[in-house]
């Protein structure tokens, strides 16, 4: 379950609360105040605290990312308009997270609740600007995708559609099975597809067959039809044996996948569209492919200092700007 979203956001908003909190203690005019005219938040025997000394710790420690967070909020807003893509797609994450609590036998409410959102609609907002975020992440991106990137992703990911008829047969594992108990289920799926080919070979009808052999229910009753196969739709031993067939021929040996085992019959190869009328989508799919292999973040936050750049970005503050380029900095070695 996918907590960590609700914790990290969470974090954001407590800090965001407690910031918000300082700037307002420094402008009560009811808080006491000591001789050079700073307010007192706090005292004890020979100690007053100020709002100054306060703010000054706070803003070391959560100053620059609140501020960068803010910064990038703008940024968001002033490029992504779509408000109703953002909504759409908040709606859809909180459903998932509905669903998954309740699987699990837990109060949604209440996580939000101990996570500090007062309502459901925080909670959306929240989403909303990290979507949008994200958005502006992909569009700077996609800027920067090369020419040869385009061509290399075209060669290499892009494929020939298939037309296939397939037959799989799933090993009957138990729950709770010994090792030696899945290896007997295996080997019994692999001698059953081993026996289809081999009424394939006497003269057998594939399409019958499937009907009444087949594992993959969605297909079976269409003769296990599956048209429009494509190298990054589908597991890359399943595409290659069918690539490698000629039209109006079956694989001679089961194909094994994660799936089970199967039996593949190539109906009809298409060809390859052309790279004009796909570049748009290569280049979605390499910026999305580039968005998901960021486990730490790098990428992310170099882009989004060079967006910040384009804004001309002038952070004032010297403690806060020293703190913010050291940061950038440390991730660009």
């Amino acid at each position: 379950m996918k907590k960590t979203y609700l914790k990290g956001d969470i974090m954001k908003k407590k800090i965001l609360g407690i910031m918000c909190a300082m700037v307002l203690m420094t402008g009560c005019s009811k808080s006491p105040k000591i001789s050079n005219g700073e307010e007192v938040v706090a005292s004890l025997d020979g100690k007053d605290f100020t709002a100054n000394e306060l703010y000054d710790t706070m803003k070391g420690q959560y100053g620059t990312s609140i501020l960068i967070d803010m910064i990038d909020s703008y940024i968001a807003e002033k490029e992504i308009t779509d408000v109703d893509a953002a909504s759409v797609y908040a709606d859809s994450v909180i459903s998932q997270y509905k669903l998954q609590y309740k699987q699990y036998g837990m109060d949604f409410n209440e996580a939000l609740a101990s996570s500090g959102f007062a309502s459901e609609a925080d909670f959306k907002k929240v989403i909303m600007a990290d979507h949008n975020k994200n958005e502006v992440l992909k569009n700077y991106l996609k800027k920067e995708v090369t020419d040869k990137e385009i061509e290399n992703y075209y060669k290499d990911e892009i494929s020939e559609p298939l037309d296939v008829k397939h037959i799989l047969v799933i090993p009957d594992v138990k729950e709770g099975a010994t090792d030696d108990e899945k290896k007997e289920a295996e080997n019994k799926a692999l001698e059953e597809a081993k026996s289809l080919i081999k009424k394939l070979d006497e003269g057998a009808n594939f399409d019958d067959l499937a009907k009444e052999n087949s594992d993959d229910t969605a297909t079976a009753q269409n003769g296990g039809a599956i048209n429009n196969v494509t190298k990054d739709g589908y597991v890359a031993e399943f595409y290659n044996a069918a690539y490698k067939l000629e039209e109006g021929k079956y694989t001679a040996e089961p194909v094994k996948s994660e799936y089970g085992y199967h039996i593949i019959y190539l109906v009809k190869k298409g060809e390859k569209e052309s790279l004009e009328n796909l570049k748009d989508v290569i280049i979605n799919s390499i910026v999305d492919k580039k968005v998901e292999n960021d486990s730490d973040g790098s990428l992310k936050n170099v882009s989004w200092d060079k967006i910040r750049s384009n804004y001309k970005m002038n952070i004032v503050d010297t403690k806060i700007k020293g703190i913010y380029e050291a940061s950038i900095s440390n991730i660009s070695k």
